[in-house]
């Protein structure tokens, strides 16, 4: 892989959490391939959008959720990182679990795979607790 290809992969993902900032789904899911899987690590009996997502039409059903559950203040992506089909972006996230209206802000680290221009897979690893604790009434 050159580094034209990584730098198109780190484009692609960086475009993705521009058009995820403003809100615009439909972008969003037109950057994914039809077999994308979105891992995230918590259980889904506690967080709702934990849990693997498989398939755009799940996907799209995660991102419906998470609107629903999480009232979204904020990322603060720091690093990116591209090496092959990976994209690695280090940096925090805050928000407001709507069941319980408690407010969290956790460390993530989430692995992205690109294929052809488009993304396969997002793998998060982000810190549970936080999560788990604000959804937990």
């Amino acid at each position: 892989m050159t580094n034209i290809d990584k730098n198109q992969n780190l484009e692609v993902v960086k475009s993705f959490y521009a058009a995820l900032g403003k809100g615009d789904i439909p972008t969003v899911l037109s950057m994914l391939t039809d077999d994308a899987q979105w891992d995230m690590p918590h259980p889904r009996e506690i967080v709702p959008f934990g849990g693997v997502w498989s398939g755009k039409g799940e996907v799209k059903k995660f991102f419906q959720v998470m609107h629903d559950t999480v009232k979204v203040k904020g990322f603060d992506l720091q690093e990116f990182l591209a090496d092959k089909d990976k994209v690695i972006v280090i940096g925090k996230m805050k928000g407001v679990a709507i069941p319980t209206g408690k407010e969290y802000e956790n460390d993530l680290v989430a692995v992205w795979t690109v294929e052809n221009g488009k993304i396969k897979g997002m793998r998060d690893f982000m810190d549970t607790v936080q999560g788990i604790e604000a959804f937990t009434t």
